[in-house]
């Protein structure tokens, strides 16, 4: 089992570590920030998504209130969007996985054959 040492414990950087740490900081930072907002996205479509069902099972039952009605309406094609750029993303991932796998077996064949 390796024992890593803490960042503190193995002394001061060198230059080139110094000049990297500098470079990268501000970029850390930014990616932090644009993960914050993602997530910030993610959780109101979630919420929105299960609003949208909630509206919709009311809806079938005819206890709907016109303001409910409303909101409905103005929930229903953000939801649908979103849920199409998902579909759009899992067939996406789906066909580059294939196509990288495809590429892993013919590497293989050609390492046996070459």
């Amino acid at each position: 089992m390796r024992c890593w040492r803490s960042w503190r414990e193995r002394g001061p950087l060198t230059d080139e570590q110094e000049a990297e740490l500098a470079e990268l900081q501000p970029r850390a930072q930014q990616w932090q920030k644009q993960r914050k907002t993602t997530q910030k996205y993610h959780r109101a479509g979630k919420v929105a998504a299960a609003r949208v069902a909630v509206l919709e099972a009311l809806k079938e039952q005819g206890q709907l209130t016109e303001e409910q009605e409303a909101e409905l309406a103005e929930f229903q094609p953000k939801v649908a969007t979103k849920q199409k750029r998902q579909e759009y993303a899992a067939d996406w991932y789906r066909a580059w996985k294939g196509a990288v796998d495809r590429v892993v077996v013919l590497e293989e064949l050609e390492e046996e054959g070459g």
